[in-house]
């Protein structure tokens, strides 16, 4: 990674914030942005969260369903590495796959799921050692290795970047009303 890339820009930011803030100081950066994710999830019907995009490949190519399934999978994801890595263990992702026993839920029990999720995420710092471990690092895929504070304040980014595409997805042609 260079300094012009923007993945570089993005993990200087979660490791400067990592390292002068306490997950007291984060936490609130980091549900500010999930409430607001949660929000742009409410304004979508069954019909509109089914929509997806024509053009589009891999994620652009998803509705707000299977963004909503997605973020369930990451979040408890995430949960996981923050809380392993705090505790100074190693940090095992799950793969990312589908809700409870249905391969396809429907965007009202995915929409519920990802609000029991965020229930769940809110309180995680809450069940952290009081001195959390910040040596212990985790890979990220674009990121590079990053410690338990740094994968906390990722989730900002990421409800950042669907929340972003779900205004994109409003704003795209075919849409329905």
């Amino acid at each position: 990674m260079t300094d012009e890339d923007p993945r570089a820009r993005v993990r200087g930011y979660l490791l400067a914030q990592a390292e002068k803030n306490d997950f007291t100081a984060l936490w609130p950066k980091v549900m500010e942005q999930r409430g607001a994710l949660l929000a742009a999830f409410a304004e979508f019907s069954e019909a509109q969260a089914a929509f997806r995009p024509a053009s589009g490949e891999g994620e652009d190519a998803w509705g707000a369903a299977d963004l909503a399934r997605h973020l369930v999978a990451s979040t408890r994801n995430v949960m996981g590495v923050v809380d392993a890595l705090a505790r100074g263990a190693a940090a095992t992702r799950d793969p990312l796959g589908t809700l409870g026993d249905s391969p396809n839920p429907s965007f009202t029990e995915a929409r519920k799921a990802l609000f029991d999720i965020s229930l769940d995420f809110a309180a995680l710092t809450g069940r952290l050692p009081a001195s959390p471990n910040l040596d212990a690092t985790a890979e990220h895929a674009f990121f590079g290795p990053l410690n338990c504070r740094a994968w906390f304040l990722f989730q900002r980014v990421h409800d950042t970047d669907h929340i972003n595409q779900l205004a994109a997805l409003r704003a795209t042609p075919g849409f329905p009303a």
